[in-house]
């Protein structure tokens, strides 16, 4: 390499998480599962049960930094909360994703036996010809 060569070098900042999370860490301490029990899927603002995840981190070895959002207003806010609170709200979230999915099931379903007899009733009264296709 030619000694006379100048090295180009740039700093970098690299971000510390524990830094980030600082905050969080000291709502662990005051965080008691026993009296505070969220109910996560309920929005404090407007009761709504449709409150979402929009992120998570681990704090901890068992709690978690959650960022909520609420559909219905529009409310978002961050807490920190229990490996048991976190537990009850994945299986809500659960439930309501099974939900959706048999909603969606129903209703496909229902407007496919519509299509189909919407047809059948075009074919019996020749309402449908080649030309059609």
């Amino acid at each position: 390499m030619d000694a006379h060569r100048k090295r180009r070098t740039r700093d970098l900042e690299l971000r510390n998480r524990a830094d980030e999370d600082a905050p969080y860490l000291a709502q662990i301490e005051e965080y008691d599962e026993t009296t505070a029990d969220p109910e996560l899927c309920r929005c404090g603002s407007c009761g709504s049960m449709l409150v979402q995840p929009i992120d998570w981190s681990l704090i901890g070895r068992s709690h978690w930094r959650v960022v909520l959002r609420c559909p219905n207003c529009e409310w978002s806010g961050t807490g920190v909360f229990g490996q048991e609170a976190v537990d009850r709200f994945d299986r809500e979230l659960d439930r309501g994703t099974r939900k959706l999915q048999s909603t969606l099931t129903r209703v496909s379903r229902a407007c496919m036996e519509a299509e189909v007899e919407a047809f059948a009733a075009a074919l019996e009264r020749d309402l449908i010809v080649p030309f059609d296709f």
